[in-house]
């Protein structure tokens, strides 16, 4: 009867412990389900909300543009309406082509084009052209007819509106202007005595012409936010400009890159194009290798298509709240399928128990490297404050609101040099010192003062060393180019070694500061200002053992409190201080093998001797744990020999848990060397020691690392 009894009771004890699982791996299940919905939810509308944003920026990008077209077309229907209705003299139309190209910005120059015979009945061709040259301060004139045959088709700024009326052309070499330009073409018209009476017939164009440099400033120029970079493309898909400005130089069309680079978007998009369409396509930049948003929209007054590419690494999110929010989906997963898999240990055999053991420790072996990636790719290192200048619009903004400040107050203008830096060299020389080396360069106005120096430094830094400067004139300003080397000293965070991810900031600053002449970053000079393409920074530049994720400019108000005995106007406030950030990561594949690989050899020799006969001599397991004691105190204060840190790092805990087990492992040897009964150690040979040894440590490690990176 109490045998029947117990058995009942085991009975009853079993299924109230498999209730128990169920119910916590449901809850558990549930909970994680709850998270990712939230997760997924709040990543979508972070990323909907600033797609919708970039689209209508994009899409006011168009419309800026157009505007900045009319310009250029409004002048050159004006003329050929002149010409048509008689309201200009033949005599008169060179001084009017004269006058728009001396005074539009845009227009680079212009031709009144006749039709064969159509200015002079004894003269066949008739086609002043003139252009913009640095050499004079006057457009120069140009007989196009005695310099190549017009109406042939291969010219089709002349050949193609003569049939289908008023247009812009495909980006071409001009011979005459020796540059590659788009030309608008307006038809002008002449009547004609014809079998149904008088009509207009077309008896020439106006063109102007952009050069596609000037189209190059024109794109840059746009504010098409501080995480993109643009394209333009014609109807035809032929690149007006890119940031690969090959493209534009070798006439390329957006299917012949398409076709170069493997990319099916491109396809979709010339398609787009032609139909002056508008949309966005998940696309992985083939300029910069990352996923990204391509936004496309037609510039409707010339049949255009601006395409502007972000970078989604770089849409501002608070990667905090995605890692916490991950870090709990995780651990509640990994609850509820380990609770799941205890549901099947019915039988307490030893082959399922070790089944047991080994499927939870693959878990958390993928669960903790699920929790580094997590470490390394939502980590915000970036130093907080200031205004990152990643575009000329925002740089722009920042420097108009500024000067209207001082302006409001009857304050004397600032002097603004564009200032570059370029570096092609960087190395660890101890923990927190990097040596840097490379070029910077500055552009300063025709009229600067003599005063003032012409120097740059970067602050907080020692053994700066400048060349001679190389010097030369570029539109009216001097540029001077110096190569440098220096030491910066960076408070790097080794509180997560060796999972780090920081940014190292490099302050650029007159040599004597005065307070008028201040640094802005000289963003024309760089091709491609998005951080993730890290402008400014050699592609061979390699730190051993770090990665450079990133770099940008940054405006970061004075932190100093005093102004270095220079006298100073109380109402002038201080100019935002120039700043050069690079972001780093580290290889963590690096650090894994050369510091947790002893770790791991350790780990795996105490199991091998919690594996061994109770009956084996103590002395030869004190001996193994004493040996690898040594080994793991070596390799641990060779780590904290070569980083600077006054507290605990994250790596320093896989050292404490390890000193544990050492000290732990050999509590079975000495109970049988003394003989103490123990159902814990003795159950099944030692089957629950031996079963729980992995699961405790990477249950600890996968728990500490949680912790320290939530």
């Amino acid at each position: 009867m109490l045998q029947f009894f117990y058995k009942k009771l085991n009975q009853y004890k079993t299924f109230i412990f498999n209730a128990s699982l169920i119910v916590f791996s449901l809850l558990s299940l549930a909970g994680a389900l709850v998270l990712s919905y939230k997760h997924i939810d709040y990543k979508n509308k972070v990323y909907q909300n600033w797609k919708s944003d970039l689209f209508e920026l994009t899409k006011k990008s168009t419309k800026n543009l157009d505007n900045l077209l009319l310009q250029v077309t409004q002048p050159a229907d004006q003329f050929a309406q002149e010409i048509t209705h008689g309201l200009i003299a033949k005599t008169d139309m060179d001084k009017k082509l004269k006058s728009i190209i001396k005074n539009n910005d845009l227009v680079y120059g212009g031709t009144v084009t006749y039709s064969p015979f159509g200015f002079d009945p004894k003269k066949r061709l008739h086609s002043s052209y003139m252009y913009k040259h640095f050499s004079s301060p006057e457009p120069i004139y140009l007989d196009l007819a005695q310099e190549y045959d017009y109406t042939k088709d291969e010219y089709d700024w002349y050949t193609v509106p003569m049939k289908e009326g008023n247009r812009w052309g495909e980006p071409y070499w001009d011979e005459a202007g020796e540059t590659y330009m788009i030309t608008y073409s307006s038809v002008f018209y002449t009547e004609k005595e014809q079998q149904q009476g008088k009509k207009l017939v077309p008896n020439g164009v106006i063109t102007l012409d952009i050069s596609l440099k000037k189209m190059k400033n024109i794109v840059e120029n746009l504010d098409i936010g501080p995480n993109g970079f643009g394209a333009l493309v014609t109807q035809k898909g032929n690149y007006l400009y890119h940031p690969v400005y090959e493209y534009v130089q070798n006439g390329k069309n957006i299917k012949d890159i398409a076709i170069e680079k493997n990319d099916s978007d491109r396809f979709i998009l010339a398609k787009k194009a032609a139909q002056q369409a508008s949309g966005v396509i998940n696309h992985i930049s083939t300029t910069s290798g990352e996923a990204s948003w391509l936004i496309y929209a037609p510039v409707k007054s010339s049949g255009w298509s601006l395409q502007n590419t972000f970078i989604k690494k770089d849409i501002p999110i608070d990667v905090d709240v995605l890692r916490k929010k991950i870090i709990g989906i995780l651990l509640l997963s990994i609850i509820s399928i380990i609770s799941f898999a205890s549901l099947f240990l019915k039988e307490r055999t030893p082959k399922r128990i070790g089944y047991l053991s080994a499927f939870t420790s693959l878990i958390l072996i993928i669960s903790i490297g699920i929790l580094w990636d997590l470490a390394l790719s939502y980590r915000n290192s970036e130093h907080k404050g200031g205004l990152k200048i990643s575009d000329r619009a925002t740089l722009a903004s920042e420097i108009k609101n500024y000067q209207k400040q001082n302006a409001d107050k009857e304050l004397a203008d600032l002097i603004e040099i564009p200032t570059g830096l370029y570096i092609d060299t960087m190395k660890f020389i101890s923990s927190n010192d990097i040596a840097i080396a490379g070029k910077i360069w500055q552009i300063y106005p025709q009229n600067f003062p003599e005063k003032y120096s012409k120097l740059p430094y970067i602050a907080k830094s020692r053994n700066f060393k400048l060349s001679d400067p190389e010097k030369h004139i570029q539109n009216g300003k001097e540029v001077r180019l110096w190569r440098f080397q220096t030491e910066i000293r960076e408070k790097i965070d080794y509180s997560r070694y060796p999972l780090e991810v920081e940014h190292l900031s490099i302050k650029l600053q007159p040599a004597l500061p005065d307070g008028i002449v201040v640094l802005v970053p000289d963003i024309a000079s760089y091709r491609l200002t998005t951080a993730a393409l890290r402008p400014g920074i050699d592609k061979s530049v390699f730190i051993p053992g770090w990665k450079v994720t990133n770099s940008f400019f940054k405006l970061k108000k004075p932190t100093e409190n005093m102004v270095f005995g220079i006298e100073r106007n109380f109402d002038q406030d201080p100019f935002p201080g120039l700043y050069f950030e690079i972001g780093i990561k580290r290889i963590f594949l690096d650090a894994f093998f050369s510091n947790m690989m002893p770790l791991i050899v350790v780990s795996i020799i105490l199991f091998l001797v919690a594996l061994m006969p109770t009956n084996v001599d103590i002395s030869r397991v004190l001996a193994i744990c004493v040996s690898v004691f040594f080994v793991v105190v070596f390799a641990h204060l060779d780590i904290r020999k070569n980083i600077s840190i006054d507290r605990i790092f994250y790596l320093e805990y896989f050292y404490f848990v390890t000193y544990f087990a050492i000290l732990v492992v050999p509590i079975n040897a000495f109970r049988a060397s003394l003989n103490i009964r123990s159902r814990f150690y003795e159950y099944q040979n030692g089957l629950i020691p031996k079963a729980i040894y992995w699961p405790s440590i990477l249950g600890v490690f996968c728990i500490i690392t949680a912790w320290k990176f939530y």
